[in-house]
């Protein structure tokens, strides 16, 4: 893969998305191809224990140190034995601290180990699993137990790596992997993991920044506090993954961000399902009745984010929530959010095209709609569709208290109850070019008050 600072970083960000084929390890649900140079490992070594065959396994706590010693190996392959299948396991299992290179990525792969020195990858989550962390099933109504070390760290020196697989169940909300290289780490993918009730699956320690990564081909049922979280990540791809928390909640004082990033740039999501994040549990730990659950959350640190063909659906608050200086959104929706997109920021470039917003949810002390805006945005040829007392449009407060929100609309289709308010929340303006508002067209320049939507002369 070419390195991220050889090339600009929209083209190389850009080009993530329109292909990842190839660059990423073992087709999905094939036997990883037999690799004379690839190292072995099982969870406890054989025969002389060097990793040049599965009869000679090396044992998984020395897979970073043998995998340092090889000279020419650019796969190692961990696997588990059929009969062997999940593997139960608890604490750290692995710290890895080996790095490929710019031309030649390490590739480590997880799966099922076979008869000709190569293991096989599942395709989802409904696949036996290849490890279990040990620990109670969570009972409806009952607070998960977020603890447990991850299977495997991620230290400094883990670089130019493709990570693919395994199937798994469970892990504590520090992930089953975890990134802590403690400075920069360049060039990493994770793909083809499946997942169920996991507290997370990717995780990073503050003060890890990753520059160049791809996630994709990925699936999660119930996930605690989200599927990954980074707190400084720039150029990204994330693709094909079909999350869903699946109601599982970890109560107020541990909501779920299915996938959260801090500070970064040149983010890009394609083809992601988002679903069933909703934090109602002890809710008031938190310092309110706020109910949480979040799809995509960007916070205000990040820039330049490009989000197409993405699908969020029952969200406790909000699908896609956006303070990222610069959003361009195509082809997504949000259905049974409380707020089905979230945008903060007041960048004059923020744009959502054809995107479908329907059936918001109120909770308690909270209103829903299908459009949240606290900076400026413009939506072009979107559907709006909201029922009961709800507006379809909320103008909220931003980090910028001075400015109020303005949103431009070109054109598509907007539906509420009669008698309902366009928008309500926080002052806000907006411009409606040729939109259908309950099979009327609708042009205009309108101010919300607070209080009542009035018509503004050009």
């Amino acid at each position: 893969m070419i390195a991220p600072r050889r090339i600009g970083r929209r083209l190389f960000i850009a080009g993530l998305l329109s292909s990842t084929a190839g660059i990423l390890g073992p087709v999905r649900g094939k036997a990883t191809p037999t690799n004379p140079d690839a190292l072995h490992f099982l969870p406890r070594s054989q025969g002389a224990g060097t990793g040049a065959t599965w009869a000679d396994a090396a044992g998984f706590r020395r897979a970073s140190a043998i995998a340092a010693q090889a000279e020419h190996a650019q796969s190692c392959l961990f696997g588990v034995a059929e009969p062997d299948l999940p593997h139960l396991w608890t604490g750290q299992q692995m710290l890895w601290g080996q790095a490929g290179t710019e031309t030649d990525p390490l590739c480590l792969a997880f799966g099922a180990r076979d008869g000709d020195g190569a293991v096989h990858q599942p395709q989802t989550y409904t696949d036996p699993p290849l490890f279990e962390m040990t620990g109670h099933d969570i009972r409806p109504g009952e607070r998960p137990n977020l603890g447990g070390a991850p299977f495997l760290v991620f230290g400094s020196d883990s670089a130019h790596l493709r990570i693919s697989g395994p199937v798994f169940d469970r892990s504590g909300g520090d992930g089953f992997f975890k990134i802590d290289a403690g400075d920069m780490v360049q060039n990493l993918s994770f793909s083809d993991i499946h997942a169920r009730r996991a507290g997370r699956v990717i995780e990073t320690e503050r003060g890890t920044c990753i520059e160049g990564l791809v996630v994709e081909r990925c699936t999660a049922l119930g996930l605690i506090r989200g599927f990954a979280r980074f707190f400084d990540l720039s150029e990204a791809a994330f693709c094909d993954l079909d999350l869903d928390a699946d109601f599982l909640d970890g109560g107020g004082g541990a909501v779920c961000q299915i996938i959260s990033v801090t500070r970064g740039h040149d983010l890009g999501f394609r083809n992601i399902r988002l679903a069933k994040a909703v934090n109602t549990l002890a809710a008031e730990e938190r310092g309110s009745s706020y109910i949480q659950g979040d799809g995509i959350v960007l916070e205000e640190d990040t820039r330049d984010v490009r989000i197409a063909d993405c699908h969020a659906e029952d969200m406790g608050d909000g699908g896609f929530d956006l303070k990222s200086d610069g959003v361009h959104m195509t082809n997504c929706t949000a259905t049974r959010c409380k707020l089905g997109i979230r945008i903060w920021s007041h960048n004059a470039g923020n744009l959502i095209e054809n995107c479908t917003l329907t059936e918001p949810v109120s909770r308690p002390f909270n209103e829903g709609s299908c459009l949240w805006v606290a900076g400026n945005l413009t939506a072009r040829d979107c559907t709006l569709h909201s029922t009961g007392d709800m507006s379809p449009i909320r103008f909220g407060g931003g980090t910028d208290r001075d400015r109020d929100a303005t949103l431009k609309i070109e054109g598509g289709v907007i539906t509420h109850t009669e008698g309902v308010s366009l928008a309500t929340g926080t002052p806000g303006e907006i411009e409606l070019v040729n939109v259908r508002i309950n099979d009327t067209e609708t042009s205009g320049r309108f101010y919300w008050n607070g209080r009542r939507l009035r018509r503004r002369r050009w």
